[in-house]
């Protein structure tokens, strides 16, 4: 396992002076390890478009399968991968590298265009790759190869639109290229790539598509920056799509056959070779705890590999829901909490509401903290009719302004508050403040309506304030 502990680097100015002070590689390090939960378009993993073995022979230029399909439509998965000319197939860390694609593409709210813009660093975080040498030179060849390699996917790829399997052909990624380096290029042979160099890379349209309609799968990263080789990472992302299947409830044992199995992962060999493969990442995967148990049942060609996977305590969180939170100013670890326990639903509909109030020209003070208020505390913002909100027309009797704020207690709206503080004698910043407080919760309709007929509303305003700091949540939450 990997050591988390800060490693401290010693400088010595003075035989006096001695200071401490953490290096930059365990600073990026720690940095890396704020991204808990990461997200795979499960197309990717089900097809095994990528050879999980870390090496393959130079003359591996091409390959071409077809496998009985587990999945609720029992379709034959047929697919054919060739390389360019002067490469192989992609293999290894490739399957790590176009994960942390997808992480950067829905870290970037998938844009329309498929294209995204992510430094070199970044994108190992989004991989769960080691932060270092070797990862940044892989970068270069790992993309060349996916844009190279044309994929032939016979009535096997699943829409999630449609509900059924289509064919089509990919390459993956549609082109890349480094399109800005902050830093002087290395004077070696060398061209890798530094770790703040600018990569714009525009994904296959359907590979993005697919992204967009949703259909992933929730990965955790603390386990898989724990997994120290490419076929290990690949076969616990594989595990995991079997023990989450999209047409029936979570799994607790996946059985299969070793033969076919070891194919789908690009290991070739006897059964004995396949299992001396095997050994070591399913031993890392016990030590992680993400299996309690792995047999073989029966002998030879015929045997079958049963995973028992161990117990899931909570469902993760959706790595679009995190996104969506922290692309609003919520915290990284904050996004994975509130993702986790109120689900991708939730979130959608305290963003949507959280948008819609933005859009109307609201300003909050602490704009992290409304979103949570929204996502916790969802009847506080629902949406009214605007016709509910009307201003009553010039002569209308005064009565019927109880019945409005009544009408709207437990429906607070920036309508409402604007049509309430309208006539309030009071500085913007101090109304923007009412109103925060009166979306929040903490003051009722009546209340702010009272502002008009208050001869001290600006400490009123500040009352309130100091009485919602008694109820509001602790800052750490957000």
């Amino acid at each position: 396992m990997i050591n988390n502990k800060c490693q401290l680097k010693r400088l010595v100015t003075t035989p006096e002076r001695v200071a401490w002070t953490v290096s930059r590689k365990t600073a990026e390090s720690q940095q890396s390890n704020d991204l808990a939960i990461g997200g795979e378009e499960r197309n990717i993993n089900r097809l095994s478009l990528v050879l999980a073995a870390s090496r393959v022979p130079e003359t591996l230029t091409s390959w071409e399968r077809s496998w009985s399909s587990a999945d609720h439509m029992g379709v034959t998965v047929r697919v054919r991968c060739v390389a360019s000319a002067n490469d192989v197939v992609p293999h290894g860390v490739d399957n790590d590298i176009l994960f942390g694609l997808t992480n950067a593409y829905i870290a970037a709210n998938c844009p329309p265009d498929n294209t995204i813009q992510v430094t070199a660093y970044t994108l190992l975080v989004y991989a769960a790759l080691p932060i270092g040498g070797h990862s940044y030179a892989s970068l270069k060849p790992s993309l060349t190869r996916l844009r190279n390699s044309t994929f032939t996917i016979e009535d096997s790829w699943y829409d999630r639109s449609e509900e059924a399997y289509q064919s089509l052909s990919t390459s993956l990624i549609q082109n890349w290229k480094v399109i800005e380096r902050r830093k002087a290029r290395s004077t070696s042979d060398d061209d890798t790539v530094q770790s703040d160099a600018l990569l714009q890379v525009t994904l296959d349209p359907d590979l993005a598509r697919s992204i967009r309609l949703g259909y992933i799968r929730p990965v955790d990263l603390n386990i898989l920056r724990n997994l120290t080789q490419p076929l290990t990472r690949t076969l616990y992302r594989k595990l995991n799509d079997e023990r989450h299947p999209v047409d029936r409830p979570v799994q607790s044992i996946f059985q299969t056959a070793l033969m076919p199995w070891a194919e789908r992962l690009g290991i070739n060999g006897r059964p004995d070779t396949v299992r001396r493969a095997l050994n070591a990442p399913h031993q890392q995967l016990l030590d992680q705890g993400f299996l309690t148990e792995v047999h073989y049942l029966g002998r030879g060609k015929n045997q079958d590999v049963q995973y028992v996977f161990a117990q899931d305590t909570k469902t993760p969180a959706r790595p679009e829901a995190v996104a969506a939170l922290t692309s609003r100013k919520v915290t990284q670890g904050a996004a994975l909490r509130y993702a986790t326990e109120y689900g991708l639903e939730a979130v959608n509909a305290a963003v949507k509401r959280y948008d819609e109030l933005l859009a109307a020209g609201y300003v909050p003070k602490n704009a992290s903290g409304l979103l949570v208020d929204m996502l916790r505390h969802p009847l506080k913002y629902q949406t009214i009719d605007a016709e509910a909100i009307r201003v009553p027309k010039r002569g209308s009797k005064a009565s019927k302004m109880p019945a409005l704020v009544e009408a709207q207690e437990t429906t607070p709206s920036l309508q409402t508050a604007n049509f309430l503080l309208k006539k309030v004698s009071l500085p913007d910043s101090v109304k923007a403040e009412a109103t925060e407080l009166y979306l929040q919760g903490h003051v009722t309709a009546a209340e702010l309506a009272g502002l008009s007929r208050d001869e001290h509303a600006n400490e009123r305003v500040y009352e309130w304030r100091s009485r919602a700091q008694g109820k509001a949540p602790s800052s750490e939450t957000v």
